[in-house]
């Protein structure tokens, strides 16, 4: 633990920010911000009050910044001598440097977390273009298909040629209205895309299930006439 040299005097607070990982948590980032940043000069610490006097390269007047608990979050708070002049930009370029530098320590801490986040952030992500028709397409192609495998179920004969393209034509038709949607693209519709993709994966369920019957149905009522037609014919 190093002491501050110049305890606290005559000074206001003038700045406040919250963040969300417990004060030993930013604590530890902000000094190693305030250590690190061209924008700052540490002059000491003080690990037991969780506080940093600092300078800015700009003038000899000292800062404070503080560390608290709030909860189960933290707060940082910056006093500045009285009579010392706006810093302002000082102040809010401290506090974003230190929201970088505790985004970076989660990402080092929980790489796969933060992965996974940018992943399904990439997966949801649309704009504000007009409606993607591939989209549109994609929702009645899939709806179409589900109805299609409950009507199947009162089908004579399988017909698994019927079921298997409309499977394909279903994924493809997801698959380019996906492509077409998103952040980057021209074209709106990304939670269109997936709740087609929903609805087809259901779709594809039933039309198997529907089909299944159907051949099951239709295999088990063959037989007996083929073995009476068998019947006759040797007689």
């Amino acid at each position: 633990m190093t002491t501050l040299s110049n305890p606290a005097s005559n000074r206001v607070s003038v700045a406040r920010q919250t963040y969300q990982p417990p004060a030993a948590q930013t604590y530890a980032a902000l000094l190693q911000t305030l250590r690190f940043s061209a924008g700052f000069d540490v002059v000491s610490n003080n690990d037991t009050a969780q506080s940093v006097l600092f300078r800015l390269p700009s003038g000899d007047d000292e800062y404070e910044a503080r560390v608290g608990a709030d909860g189960t979050h933290s707060t940082v708070i910056i006093d500045a001598p009285l009579g010392v002049d706006d810093k302002s930009a000082a102040y809010s370029r401290l506090y974003r440097e230190l929201s970088e530098q505790l985004a970076a320590q989660t990402t080092v801490a929980n790489p796969n977390g933060v992965a996974s986040q940018q992943f399904w952030q990439s997966v949801l992500a649309d704009n504000h273009g007009p409606r993607s028709k591939w989209a549109i397409g994609a929702v009645v192609l899939s709806c179409f298909s589900l109805i299609g495998g409950i009507s199947i179920f009162s089908d004579r004969r399988p017909d698994w040629q019927v079921t298997i393209l409309l499977i394909i034509a279903m994924f493809v038709v997801c698959g380019i209205a996906f492509a077409c949607t998103g952040r980057g693209s021209k074209v709106s519709g990304r939670k269109l895309v997936l709740i087609a993709l929903a609805i087809a994966c259901v779709a594809t369920v039933l039309l198997m299930i529907a089909t299944t019957v159907v051949q099951i149905r239709y295999s088990t009522g063959s037989a007996p006439a083929f073995s009476v037609a068998l019947q006759s014919s040797a007689r």
